[in-house]
């Protein structure tokens, strides 16, 4: 399975949270089209699933749903600033409303299967509807097997969201737009040893024009040789490597930066179910990342991601990560940014209908990759605290109400960009 940090950037503007783009590699319009038009051809024979439903029979899978949300700092502003300055008001909080569709189809011809989904949201904000946007997500997929020792993927997909404001800190309407291309081809030399071929293609886009040295194309590999026990149990070695470049240059200090990089990475990686209620995920390695025209910037260290879930009865179930990744960010005096975390998330299931779902997250975040050409900053360092609660009710067939409370708070060496914030938000869903 492809490893999810192959699509992840995270430029400056958005929240290191919640924006996970999809990594750009050099256009493809034609060759994506023609591949989504030939996925829809074959699929436009049957049908697919794209949201849980109680008739797995149905191939067919519609969604509509509303929300409402209110977040208490918008813009995500510390309190060592005057936001009438800013975004021309005190009030730094909003209202947003959202109204959405989405659905999937799916069709299996022997061992083929081959699957479109796709998502639309309008969203309007109640005091800064210059924000007012239209987002969409669209995905093509074929799940192929050739014979009994041959099976992967291969698909495209295109997504298009408003980037987020915890970087940006102000009143930017930044719509992104990520174009994706990927396959994978597994192997199964024989019943212990498989074999998996990982690639991609991405490109990501900035509407915003003082985003767009954030714009990005990325091409990536991954190559990994797992022990698959008679459980399903893994335990393998993955090489994977990353070419990034950013076809606009950044302007830092007048002088013209290119922010282009290799990276490397080799990680052990293993899918574990230690028993019948738990089980466990983790992938560590040594990443390496070179940029051809500042060797000062380079990084090489230890990352990893590390997952336990643990489900002790029927109602309870508990979720425990812990991870540090480079991710991109770029500013005057920062290229790219260390996360390292951890995360705790108990589920409850009251009754049939009712669960109830927390989630405690701590980030430390180092700003790293200095350009060198403005000196006297000191590095960036931040620390981030997450804090939510959910309801999730479905009252009747198919109809589900969510309910959630997130409160969170950012300090950092730099005092401009801390800050904290508050959302409460209501969401209503029926899928037929």
């Amino acid at each position: 399975m492809q490893d999810p940090r192959i699509a992840m950037t995270i430029p400056n503007g958005l929240n290191l949270h919640s924006d996970f783009l999809y990594r750009g590699g050099f256009p493809m319009d034609n060759l994506r089209i023609a591949i989504f038009l030939a996925l829809f051809a074959v699929s436009s024979q049957a049908p697919a699933q794209l949201f849980p439903e109680p008739e797995p029979d149905r191939a067919l899978k519609l969604k509509a749903s509303g929300s409402v949300m209110h977040d208490s700092n918008l813009f995500r502003l510390s309190d060592a600033v005057d936001a009438q300055t800013i975004i021309g008001t005190s009030d730094k909080s909003d209202n947003i409303y959202s109204l959405g569709a989405g659905g999937s189809y799916e069709f299996q011809a022997s061992r083929q299967k081959f699957l479109l989904e796709a998502s639309i949201d309008d969203h309007k904000y109640q005091q800064f509807d210059q924000l007012d946007y239209v987002g969409y997500d669209a995905r093509g997929e074929w799940k192929w097997q050739v014979g009994n020792f041959w099976d992967g993927t291969l698909g495209t997909g295109h997504r298009r969201y408003l980037g987020g404001f915890a970087n940006v800190q102000n009143d930017i309407k930044d719509l992104i737009d990520q174009d994706r291309l990927y396959a994978s081809a597994n192997y199964h030399l024989n019943s212990r040893v498989r074999l998996t071929l990982d690639l991609s293609q991405y490109d990501a886009r900035h509407g915003a024009d003082s985003q767009k040295p954030y714009d990005n194309n990325t091409d990536n590999a991954a190559f990994t040789v797992n022990w698959v026990t008679p459980a399903e149990n893994t335990v393998g070695l993955q090489y994977r490597n990353s070419r990034a470049s950013f076809p606009n240059r950044q302007t830092v200090a007048g002088t013209q930066v290119d922010n282009a990089y290799r990276e490397d990475e080799l990680n052990v990686v293993s899918t574990w179910r230690i028993s019948g209620v738990s089980n466990f995920q983790a992938r560590i390695g040594y990443t390496q990342r070179n940029y051809g025209e500042s060797s000062s910037r380079d990084y090489s260290g230890t990352t990893w991601r590390l997952t336990y879930n643990w489900q002790p009865t029927g109602k309870l179930a508990f979720d425990l990560s812990t991870w540090r990744e480079i991710a991109e960010f770029q500013n005057v005096d920062a290229n790219y940014v260390q996360i390292t975390g951890v995360s705790f998330g108990p589920t409850w299931s009251l009754t049939s209908k009712i669960a109830v779902q927390g989630k405690a997250t701590y980030q430390s975040d180092k700003f790293l990759g200095n350009p060198g050409i403005v000196s006297g900053l000191p590095a960036r360092s931040d620390t981030e605290r997450i804090y939510q609660i959910g309801l999730l009710w479905t009252p009747v067939r198919r109809t589900t109400l969510d309910l959630s409370l997130e409160r969170g708070e950012r300090t950092s060496n730099q005092a401009l960009f801390s800050y904290d914030y508050s959302t409460l938000m209501a969401t209503v869903a029926y899928a037929f």
